[in-house]
């Protein structure tokens, strides 16, 4: 590489930038919420991530030129600042559908499995029914707007080329697997502490009267209470979500900043 390098009228400095830009953009879209479905087809989400290159691309400053070896390290700094980023955003996805795969082993659904579209894997019918509509109200909340927001966002806060990792997976990423955890809490509590008490209700009638058949009596009846639950907290999801997505929100600022230039 020579200082003489020009590309469709770029100087290597800039074209290098444009490159890293390009991979911690495409590294962000291979995990954040909706812009990951496997839904888009590959040449779609390629060129959402080039479009976000082209218009975040502008504002970012021009390194200077690297030679092959640390401009090697500079791609892989920003794929992992990437994948992190994309990782942390997609908690709060996991944790919503992970509450419904709770939901699904009280009420006795978990035998029946559907393919998530979204992943391509089977998952528990509760579940994917949450995660479906953890996706339109992240939509209606402007969620994906927040995702572009701190996408931009990152490039302030991890300056190019490199990226730090001071105690990452031991801190602040462990408070995120808390706060899932928490989320999970959240959506499940009502169904999962409703059908507790049913299926206590039904020892305490199978010790006082053992000829009735706690199996037969039981499994519609935990069906039965376990949707009239579910329905009667939708509109609970609906007033904790929005809290949950502003803590995304700082969960992605937080891990931003923690690889970020560090103070003295």
């Amino acid at each position: 590489m020579t200082a003489d390098f020009n590309l469709f009228g770029l100087t290597l400095a800039r074209f290098e930038t444009i490159v890293l830009v390009l991979v911690r953009i495409s590294g962000m879209l291979a995990m954040v919420p909706i812009f990951s479905q496997q839904q888009l087809p590959r040449t779609l989400r390629f060129g959402i991530g080039l479009l976000f290159t082209f218009v975040m691309v502008a504002t970012v400053p021009t390194i200077a030129p690297m030679q092959l070896g640390p401009l090697t390290v500079a791609v892989l700094a920003q794929l992992f600042v990437g994948l992190v980023f994309g990782f942390v955003s997609y908690l709060l996805f996991t944790g919503v559908q992970f509450a419904g795969q709770i939901i699904d082993l009280q009420i006795g659904f978990a035998i029946a499995n559907v393919i998530n579209p979204q992943t391509s894997q089977s998952v528990t019918i509760i579940g994917e029914y949450e995660l479906t509509l953890a996706t339109l109200l992240y939509l209606t909340l402007d969620g994906h707007h927040l995702l572009i927001a701190g996408m931009a966002r990152s490039f302030a806060l991890v300056p190019l080329p490199y990226a730090a990792t001071p105690d990452l997976l031991t801190g602040d990423v462990m408070g995120f697997f808390t706060g899932a955890l928490l989320v999970v809490l959240q959506i499940a509590a009502p169904v999962a502490v409703s059908l507790f008490l049913v299926n206590v209700m039904l020892g305490l009638m199978a010790r006082v009267a053992p000829q009735m058949n706690v199996f037969v009596v039981g499994f519609p009846l935990q069906i039965g209470i376990g949707l009239v639950m579910l329905i009667v907290s939708i509109p609970l999801f609906g007033a904790v979500f929005p809290g949950l997505v502003d803590q995304s929100g700082r969960q992605m600022d937080t891990v931003l900043r923690a690889m970020g230039p560090q103070g003295p």
